[in-house]
């Protein structure tokens, strides 16, 4: 069985909880997730994230880098310019603002200070994306 980790399209602004199936947690281990950034300021645009429950098939770091893409494209990216990074589900999980470090490709979260500020910068973020989504 295969299934999807609801990530979205909030521009890096990421909250991941832990994953259950039939009542018991899936080991992280089990999910596989890729974040296209903007190479010119590493700013996280799409997370895309698969987990593979038991019994499933397997999907390779490719299939998911495409399906990324696509999602990406799907949602008025220009996913050419993009760039991937394969991840850990536990990377997301760290919550706030993802960001590509350029120097060493590494994952990096500025945390938000309040939930106040997280539901503004939801709210703008929610709010482009449907101004894009009506410009299509």
């Amino acid at each position: 069985m295969l299934g999807h980790i609801q990530l979205g399209d909030l521009g890096g602004l990421e909250i991941v909880q832990g994953i259950h199936f039939k009542g018991k947690p899936v080991p992280d281990e089990a999910s596989k997730v890729c974040v296209l950034f903007d190479p010119t300021n590493g700013r996280v645009v799409h997370v895309h994230g698969v987990t593979v429950l038991e019994g499933g098939r397997s999907v390779s770091e490719a299939e998911i880098e495409k399906r990324a893409l696509e999602h990406a494209a799907t949602a008025g990216h220009s996913a050419s310019a993009l760039k991937p990074l394969h991840v850990s589900v536990a990377a997301i999980r760290q919550g706030g603002i993802l960001k590509v470090n350029r120097e060493d490709s590494s994952l990096t979260s500025t945390k938000l200070e309040d939930a106040a500020q997280m539901s503004d910068l939801v709210r703008e973020r929610v709010a482009k994306a449907r101004t894009r989504a009506n410009h299509d």
